[in-house]
């Protein structure tokens, strides 16, 4: 009996961690790990670079961009409209990229530090392409295992989701208040401890029916959000009916009616003053 119990359980365990929201939330973490490192190697990278062209910064936003630009066209000399123009699309801002570097006041940079500089510039650009493909397998595996709850989250808000619940069944058993709110879960403490304001969203604040709408009335969006992605959970764990072209009409049309919502004060309540005898 003994052998039989120690079989199944290694069964249902082989089960469990064999299944494809088990990937999903691996690969998830794993994403994570990789744009906290990109972050860090981009920001350590371009204060090493700000030392050669510090102006490079406030030039070009975007890090892959300045990435690319350390790592293809180096010193400053190099800087021409055809050079940088293979990397900045922007042709205003490729002209004014050329311009700083002509008038920069930054110091001059020996070949060999350069050459570690571009070396940790392509390091960055690596993995941030292996962040896009990761993302790319994410988004593919949710498609297939969620087919609504994905579509009407989009697909990397419903693996975000998916990887804090711990699983999809898991995901399905919580009420729209709890997916409301997860990934909010430090200023959930922090309103349990503190009484501070409850939050509203967690990883659903960046849902284009929740982010493009004006703050005041975003937490009824959210809320009503959460509902509707509830039902789609359990519709994909319990059954394989479609029913995501009806809600995401249906909100679409209530994000708009929100929108136009004007924003009314609360009025102030009175101050109490204290008892006196």
């Amino acid at each position: 009996m003994r052998k039989k119990f120690l079989s199944k359980t290694k069964e249902r365990v082989q089960e469990q961690l064999s299944g494809p929201d088990m990937q999903v939330v691996k690969a998830v973490g794993m994403g994570k790990s990789l744009e906290s490192m990109f972050n860090l190697v981009f920001e350590q990278a371009m204060e090493w670079y700000g030392l050669h062209f510090p102006e490079l910064r406030f030039q070009v936003r975007d890090p892959v961009q300045m990435l690319q630009l350390m790592a293809h066209v180096g010193e400053r000399k190099n800087y021409a409209v055809e050079s940088v123009g293979k990397f900045v699309l922007n042709a205003d801002t490729a002209q004014r990229v050329v311009e700083a570097s002509k008038q920069s006041k930054g110091g001059s940079m020996d070949a060999h530090a350069l050459k570690a500089l571009q070396s940790t510039a392509k390091l960055g650009l690596g993995m941030k392409l292996e962040q896009q493909s990761l993302n790319g397998f994410v988004e593919m595996q949710m498609k297939e295992l969620a087919p609504n709850f994905s579509e009407l989250a989009t697909p990397m808000i419903a693996a975000q989701l998916l990887a804090k619940a711990g699983s999809l069944k898991r995901l399905a058993e919580m009420p729209g208040s709890t997916i409301q709110v997860l990934g909010a879960e430090e200023a959930l403490f922090s309103h349990l401890k503190t009484h501070s304001r409850p939050p509203k969203h967690g990883y659903i604040f960046n849902h284009p029916f929740v982010k493009n709408l004006p703050r005041h009335v975003r937490g009824r969006m959210a809320r009503t959000l959460a509902g509707k992605l509830a039902i789609c959970a359990r519709v994909d764990v319990f059954g394989k009916s479609r029913v995501v072209d009806q809600f995401k009409s249906k909100l679409e049309a209530y994000s708009k009616r929100l929108a136009k919502t004007p924003f009314k004060p609360k009025p102030k309540q009175p101050m109490k003053m204290p008892f006196r005898r």
